[in-house]
Protein backbone atom coordinates (compact mmCIF):
# COMPACT_ATOMS: atom_id res chain seq x y z
CA UNK A 1 0.00 0.00 0.00
CA UNK A 2 1.01 3.60 -0.44
CA UNK A 3 2.23 5.59 2.54
CA UNK A 4 -0.45 8.19 1.78
CA UNK A 5 -4.24 7.73 2.09
CA UNK A 6 -5.60 6.79 -1.34
CA UNK A 7 -8.03 8.96 -3.25
CA UNK A 8 -11.62 7.71 -3.20
CA UNK A 9 -11.79 8.18 -6.97
CA UNK A 10 -8.74 6.11 -7.94
CA UNK A 11 -8.91 4.22 -11.23
CA UNK A 12 -9.38 0.44 -11.40
CA UNK A 13 -5.83 0.03 -12.70
CA UNK A 14 -4.56 1.93 -9.66
CA UNK A 15 -6.52 -0.40 -7.42
CA UNK A 16 -4.96 -3.47 -9.00
CA UNK A 17 -1.48 -1.96 -8.73
CA UNK A 18 -2.02 -1.18 -5.08
CA UNK A 19 -3.33 -4.68 -4.50
CA UNK A 20 -0.11 -6.17 -5.87
CA UNK A 21 1.93 -3.84 -3.71
CA UNK A 22 -0.18 -4.95 -0.80
CA UNK A 23 0.57 -8.60 -1.51
CA UNK A 24 4.26 -7.99 -2.13
CA UNK A 25 5.23 -7.16 1.46
CA UNK A 26 8.48 -8.07 3.12
CA UNK A 27 8.59 -11.81 3.78
CA UNK A 28 9.57 -12.65 7.35
CA UNK A 29 12.75 -14.68 7.82
CA UNK A 30 11.99 -17.40 10.34
CA UNK A 31 14.82 -19.64 11.57
CA UNK A 32 12.31 -22.19 12.82
CA UNK A 33 8.66 -22.89 12.43
CA UNK A 34 6.83 -21.65 15.48
CA UNK A 35 3.20 -22.56 16.16
CA UNK A 36 1.51 -21.12 19.24
CA UNK A 37 -1.40 -22.87 20.86
CA UNK A 38 -3.19 -21.99 24.09
CA UNK A 39 -4.34 -24.24 26.88
CA UNK A 40 -1.29 -26.50 27.07
CA UNK A 41 -2.17 -28.66 24.06
CA UNK A 42 -1.01 -28.60 20.46
CA UNK A 43 -3.22 -30.24 17.84
CA UNK A 44 -0.63 -29.51 15.15
CA UNK A 45 1.99 -32.23 15.02
CA UNK A 46 4.61 -33.62 12.67
CA UNK A 47 2.59 -36.16 10.75
CA UNK A 48 2.53 -39.11 13.14
CA UNK A 49 0.34 -40.58 15.86
CA UNK A 50 2.52 -40.35 18.98
CA UNK A 51 2.10 -38.06 21.98
CA UNK A 52 4.50 -36.26 24.31
CA UNK A 53 2.85 -35.25 27.59
CA UNK A 54 4.66 -33.29 30.28
CA UNK A 55 4.36 -31.76 33.73
CA UNK A 56 6.29 -28.78 35.06
CA UNK A 57 7.28 -28.48 38.73
CA UNK A 58 8.68 -25.56 40.71
CA UNK A 59 11.88 -26.22 42.75
CA UNK A 60 9.65 -26.72 45.83
CA UNK A 61 8.00 -29.69 44.13
CA UNK A 62 4.71 -27.88 43.61
CA UNK A 63 3.13 -28.08 40.15
CA UNK A 64 4.00 -24.97 38.15
CA UNK A 65 1.34 -22.44 37.23
CA UNK A 66 1.13 -19.33 35.08
CA UNK A 67 1.83 -18.65 31.42
CA UNK A 68 4.85 -20.92 30.90
CA UNK A 69 6.01 -21.38 27.33
CA UNK A 70 6.93 -24.89 26.17
CA UNK A 71 8.55 -25.69 22.84
CA UNK A 72 9.01 -29.01 21.10
CA UNK A 73 11.99 -28.71 18.79
CA UNK A 74 13.13 -30.97 15.98
CA UNK A 75 15.62 -30.00 13.31
CA UNK A 76 13.87 -32.18 10.75
CA UNK A 77 10.29 -31.13 11.58
CA UNK A 78 10.70 -27.62 12.96
CA UNK A 79 9.24 -26.27 16.20
CA UNK A 80 5.84 -26.30 17.88
CA UNK A 81 5.04 -24.01 20.81
CA UNK A 82 2.35 -24.27 23.48
CA UNK A 83 1.60 -22.50 26.74
CA UNK A 84 1.27 -24.85 29.71
CA UNK A 85 -2.11 -24.89 31.41
CA UNK A 86 -2.78 -23.64 34.95
CA UNK A 87 -1.63 -26.95 36.45
CA UNK A 88 1.70 -26.91 34.61
CA UNK A 89 0.82 -29.65 32.13
CA UNK A 90 1.28 -29.67 28.35
CA UNK A 91 0.70 -32.06 25.46
CA UNK A 92 2.11 -32.38 21.95
CA UNK A 93 0.19 -34.81 19.76
CA UNK A 94 0.32 -36.25 16.21
CA UNK A 95 4.11 -36.70 16.38
CA UNK A 96 6.19 -38.74 13.94
CA UNK A 97 9.18 -40.84 15.12
CA UNK A 98 12.38 -38.87 15.62
CA UNK A 99 14.56 -36.90 18.04
CA UNK A 100 12.82 -34.08 19.91
CA UNK A 101 13.81 -31.59 22.58
CA UNK A 102 11.28 -30.20 25.05
CA UNK A 103 12.30 -26.65 26.02
CA UNK A 104 10.60 -24.93 28.97
CA UNK A 105 11.04 -21.20 29.54
CA UNK A 106 9.42 -20.18 32.84
CA UNK A 107 10.83 -16.64 32.86
CA UNK A 108 13.87 -14.82 34.15
CA UNK A 109 13.77 -16.42 37.61
CA UNK A 110 14.39 -19.95 36.31
CA UNK A 111 16.91 -21.63 34.11
CA UNK A 112 15.61 -22.76 30.73
CA UNK A 113 14.96 -26.48 31.09
CA UNK A 114 15.53 -29.02 28.30
CA UNK A 115 14.52 -32.63 28.10
CA UNK A 116 15.23 -34.95 25.17
CA UNK A 117 12.64 -37.35 23.81
CA UNK A 118 13.36 -40.04 21.24
CA UNK A 119 10.33 -41.59 19.53
CA UNK A 120 11.40 -44.90 18.06
CA UNK A 121 10.02 -46.34 14.83
CA UNK A 122 9.04 -49.69 16.45
CA UNK A 123 6.69 -51.06 13.79
CA UNK A 124 3.87 -53.47 14.50
CA UNK A 125 4.23 -56.83 12.76
CA UNK A 126 1.48 -58.59 10.90
CA UNK A 127 1.03 -62.37 11.21
CA UNK A 128 3.11 -62.81 8.09
CA UNK A 129 5.96 -60.84 9.67
CA UNK A 130 5.47 -57.80 7.43
CA UNK A 131 5.76 -54.44 9.23
CA UNK A 132 2.51 -52.49 9.37
CA UNK A 133 1.65 -49.12 10.91
CA UNK A 134 3.41 -47.57 13.92
CA UNK A 135 1.82 -48.25 17.29
CA UNK A 136 0.65 -45.06 18.94
CA UNK A 137 2.73 -44.34 22.05
CA UNK A 138 2.63 -41.72 24.80
CA UNK A 139 5.85 -40.32 26.26
CA UNK A 140 5.76 -38.58 29.65
CA UNK A 141 8.26 -35.84 30.56
CA UNK A 142 8.75 -34.45 34.08
CA UNK A 143 10.36 -30.99 34.03
CA UNK A 144 11.78 -29.72 37.33
CA UNK A 145 12.62 -26.02 37.19
CA UNK A 146 15.85 -24.74 38.71
CA UNK A 147 16.28 -21.20 40.05
CA UNK A 148 18.52 -18.95 38.01
CA UNK A 149 21.64 -17.90 39.91
CA UNK A 150 23.70 -14.82 39.08
CA UNK A 151 26.68 -15.82 36.98
CA UNK A 152 25.38 -19.35 36.53
CA UNK A 153 26.40 -21.01 33.28
CA UNK A 154 23.67 -21.56 30.71
CA UNK A 155 22.40 -25.10 30.45
CA UNK A 156 24.05 -26.89 27.57
CA UNK A 157 21.81 -27.79 24.66
CA UNK A 158 21.95 -31.48 24.01
CA UNK A 159 21.43 -31.84 20.30
CA UNK A 160 22.12 -34.93 18.25
CA UNK A 161 22.92 -32.69 15.28
CA UNK A 162 25.91 -31.25 17.17
CA UNK A 163 27.41 -34.60 18.16
CA UNK A 164 29.96 -34.72 15.31
CA UNK A 165 30.78 -31.00 15.36
CA UNK A 166 34.23 -30.01 16.68
CA UNK A 167 34.03 -28.16 19.98
CA UNK A 168 35.54 -24.90 18.67
CA UNK A 169 33.10 -24.83 15.74
CA UNK A 170 30.14 -25.54 18.05
CA UNK A 171 31.17 -22.70 20.37
CA UNK A 172 31.37 -20.22 17.48
CA UNK A 173 27.96 -21.38 16.25
CA UNK A 174 26.41 -20.95 19.70
CA UNK A 175 28.07 -17.55 20.05
CA UNK A 176 26.47 -16.59 16.74
CA UNK A 177 23.06 -17.60 18.12
CA UNK A 178 23.64 -15.44 21.20
CA UNK A 179 24.69 -12.48 19.04
CA UNK A 180 21.59 -12.92 16.91
CA UNK A 181 19.36 -12.90 19.99
CA UNK A 182 21.12 -9.73 21.09
CA UNK A 183 20.30 -8.13 17.73
CA UNK A 184 23.85 -7.97 16.34
CA UNK A 185 23.28 -9.67 13.00
CA UNK A 186 26.61 -8.64 11.45
CA UNK A 187 28.66 -10.16 14.27
CA UNK A 188 26.41 -13.21 14.30
CA UNK A 189 27.20 -13.79 10.62
CA UNK A 190 30.94 -13.47 11.30
CA UNK A 191 30.78 -15.95 14.17
CA UNK A 192 28.75 -18.51 12.22
CA UNK A 193 31.07 -18.16 9.21
CA UNK A 194 33.94 -18.83 11.61
CA UNK A 195 32.25 -22.06 12.68
CA UNK A 196 31.84 -23.07 9.03
CA UNK A 197 35.49 -22.32 8.27
CA UNK A 198 36.37 -24.98 10.86
CA UNK A 199 33.61 -27.45 9.95
CA UNK A 200 32.09 -26.76 6.51
CA UNK A 201 29.60 -29.68 6.60
CA UNK A 202 27.61 -28.13 9.44
CA UNK A 203 23.90 -28.04 8.45
CA UNK A 204 22.71 -26.16 11.53
CA UNK A 205 25.26 -23.40 10.96
CA UNK A 206 24.49 -23.19 7.23
CA UNK A 207 20.78 -22.88 8.00
CA UNK A 208 21.42 -20.19 10.60
CA UNK A 209 23.75 -18.31 8.25
CA UNK A 210 20.95 -18.24 5.68
CA UNK A 211 18.55 -16.88 8.30
CA UNK A 212 20.98 -14.13 9.30
CA UNK A 213 21.46 -13.12 5.65
CA UNK A 214 17.68 -12.94 5.28
CA UNK A 215 17.54 -10.66 8.30
CA UNK A 216 20.21 -8.51 6.65
CA UNK A 217 18.19 -8.18 3.44
CA UNK A 218 20.58 -10.36 1.41
CA UNK A 219 18.39 -13.14 0.01
CA UNK A 220 20.90 -14.18 -2.66
CA UNK A 221 23.55 -14.94 -0.03
CA UNK A 222 20.88 -16.63 2.09
CA UNK A 223 19.97 -18.85 -0.85
CA UNK A 224 23.59 -19.95 -1.27
CA UNK A 225 23.94 -20.97 2.38
CA UNK A 226 20.56 -22.69 2.53
CA UNK A 227 21.18 -24.61 -0.69
CA UNK A 228 24.28 -26.04 0.99
CA UNK A 229 22.27 -26.98 4.08
CA UNK A 230 19.63 -28.74 1.96
CA UNK A 231 22.28 -30.69 0.05
CA UNK A 232 23.72 -31.97 3.33
CA UNK A 233 20.33 -32.91 4.79
CA UNK A 234 17.77 -33.14 1.97
CA UNK A 235 15.07 -34.58 4.24
CA UNK A 236 15.24 -31.79 6.84
CA UNK A 237 12.22 -29.51 6.97
CA UNK A 238 13.62 -26.27 8.41
CA UNK A 239 16.35 -25.44 5.85
CA UNK A 240 14.01 -26.44 3.01
CA UNK A 241 11.38 -23.98 4.26
CA UNK A 242 13.95 -21.23 4.74
CA UNK A 243 15.34 -21.84 1.24
CA UNK A 244 11.85 -21.37 -0.18
CA UNK A 245 11.49 -18.11 1.75
CA UNK A 246 14.91 -16.89 0.56
CA UNK A 247 14.04 -17.65 -3.08
CA UNK A 248 10.74 -15.83 -2.65
CA UNK A 249 12.61 -12.84 -1.27
CA UNK A 250 15.00 -13.02 -4.24
CA UNK A 251 11.94 -12.99 -6.57
CA UNK A 252 12.83 -16.41 -7.96
CA UNK A 253 9.22 -17.49 -7.78
CA UNK A 254 9.34 -20.74 -9.76
CA UNK A 255 12.27 -21.98 -7.69
CA UNK A 256 10.58 -20.85 -4.48
CA UNK A 257 7.45 -22.77 -5.40
CA UNK A 258 9.44 -25.97 -5.91
CA UNK A 259 11.17 -25.70 -2.52
CA UNK A 260 8.01 -24.76 -0.64
CA UNK A 261 6.16 -27.68 -2.21
CA UNK A 262 8.92 -29.92 -0.85
CA UNK A 263 8.62 -28.29 2.58
CA UNK A 264 4.87 -28.98 2.59
CA UNK A 265 5.55 -32.63 1.73
CA UNK A 266 7.91 -32.92 4.70
CA UNK A 267 5.52 -31.33 7.20
CA UNK A 268 2.03 -30.73 5.85
CA UNK A 269 0.81 -30.07 9.40
CA UNK A 270 2.92 -26.90 9.68
CA UNK A 271 1.06 -23.75 8.56
CA UNK A 272 4.09 -21.63 7.63
CA UNK A 273 5.05 -23.41 4.35
CA UNK A 274 1.42 -23.27 3.21
CA UNK A 275 1.37 -19.52 3.84
CA UNK A 276 4.57 -18.80 1.92
CA UNK A 277 3.58 -21.17 -0.87
CA UNK A 278 0.32 -19.25 -1.17
CA UNK A 279 2.19 -15.96 -1.37
CA UNK A 280 4.54 -17.40 -4.01
CA UNK A 281 1.60 -18.64 -6.10
CA UNK A 282 0.02 -15.19 -5.87
CA UNK A 283 3.20 -13.75 -7.40
CA UNK A 284 2.92 -16.35 -10.15
CA UNK A 285 -0.66 -15.14 -10.71
CA UNK A 286 -2.11 -18.54 -9.80
CA UNK A 287 -4.71 -17.02 -7.52
CA UNK A 288 -6.89 -20.11 -7.23
CA UNK A 289 -4.09 -22.26 -5.80
CA UNK A 290 -2.75 -19.31 -3.80
CA UNK A 291 -6.13 -18.97 -2.11
CA UNK A 292 -6.19 -22.71 -1.28
CA UNK A 293 -2.76 -22.61 0.34
CA UNK A 294 -3.46 -19.49 2.38
CA UNK A 295 -6.76 -20.93 3.61
CA UNK A 296 -4.95 -24.17 4.47
CA UNK A 297 -2.40 -22.19 6.50
CA UNK A 298 -5.24 -20.64 8.49
CA UNK A 299 -6.94 -24.02 8.90
CA UNK A 300 -3.90 -25.67 10.48
CA UNK A 301 -2.38 -22.59 12.14
CA UNK A 302 -5.49 -20.96 13.58
CA UNK A 303 -5.01 -17.62 15.30
CA UNK A 304 -1.25 -17.66 14.69
CA UNK A 305 -1.73 -17.00 11.00
CA UNK A 306 -2.46 -13.27 11.02
CA UNK A 307 -0.16 -12.78 8.04
CA UNK A 308 -2.12 -15.34 6.00
CA UNK A 309 -5.24 -13.21 6.54
CA UNK A 310 -3.21 -10.18 5.43
CA UNK A 311 -2.14 -11.89 2.20
CA UNK A 312 -5.67 -13.15 1.55
CA UNK A 313 -6.89 -9.57 1.93
CA UNK A 314 -4.53 -8.55 -0.85
CA UNK A 315 -5.53 -11.51 -3.00
CA UNK A 316 -9.25 -10.78 -2.71
CA UNK A 317 -8.54 -7.10 -3.29
CA UNK A 318 -6.86 -7.98 -6.57
CA UNK A 319 -9.88 -10.10 -7.52
CA UNK A 320 -12.15 -7.15 -6.59
CA UNK A 321 -13.88 -9.30 -3.99
CA UNK A 322 -13.93 -6.34 -1.60
CA UNK A 323 -16.19 -7.92 1.01
CA UNK A 324 -13.83 -10.84 1.62
CA UNK A 325 -10.82 -8.51 1.43
CA UNK A 326 -12.30 -6.46 4.26
CA UNK A 327 -13.12 -9.62 6.23
CA UNK A 328 -9.55 -10.88 6.16
CA UNK A 329 -7.91 -7.51 6.72
CA UNK A 330 -10.10 -6.98 9.77
CA UNK A 331 -9.12 -10.44 11.03
CA UNK A 332 -5.46 -9.52 10.51
CA UNK A 333 -5.93 -6.44 12.71
CA UNK A 334 -7.79 -8.50 15.31
CA UNK A 335 -4.96 -11.04 15.52
CA UNK A 336 -2.09 -8.51 15.29
CA UNK A 337 -3.46 -5.28 16.82
CA UNK A 338 0.01 -3.82 17.32
CA UNK A 339 1.22 -4.42 13.76
CA UNK A 340 3.35 -1.50 12.52
CA UNK A 341 1.15 -1.12 9.44
CA UNK A 342 -2.14 -1.21 11.34
CA UNK A 343 -3.12 2.40 10.55
CA UNK A 344 -2.52 1.91 6.84
CA UNK A 345 -4.58 -1.28 6.89
CA UNK A 346 -7.43 0.54 8.64
CA UNK A 347 -7.32 3.24 5.98
CA UNK A 348 -7.43 0.60 3.26
CA UNK A 349 -10.40 -1.13 4.91
CA UNK A 350 -12.33 2.17 4.89
CA UNK A 351 -11.58 2.65 1.19
CA UNK A 352 -12.61 -0.91 0.38
CA UNK A 353 -15.86 -0.49 2.30
CA UNK A 354 -16.64 2.45 0.02
CA UNK A 355 -16.45 0.04 -2.93
CA UNK A 356 -19.05 -2.36 -1.53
Amino acid sequence: MSDHPPSRNYRKSDLITRAWLFIFVLVLACPIVALSQAGGRSSVGTGGNHVVQGYIFFPSGRRAEGQIQVKLQSYVAGEITVTADTSGSFTFSSLAPGNYTVVVDAGENYEIARENVFIDTDLNMSRSGIPTSNASRRYTVMVHLQPRTAGQMKAAVVNANLAAVPDNARKLYEKGLDLSRAGDTAKAIDSIKGALSIYPNFPLALNELGVQYLKSGKPEKATEALNSAVKLEPDAFTPRLNLGIALLEAKQFQEAQAQLNEAVKRNAAAPTPHMYLGLTLAHLNDLVEAEKELLRAIEVGGNNMGLAHYYLGGLYWKRRDYARAVEHLEKYLELTPNAPDSERVRTTIKELRNKL
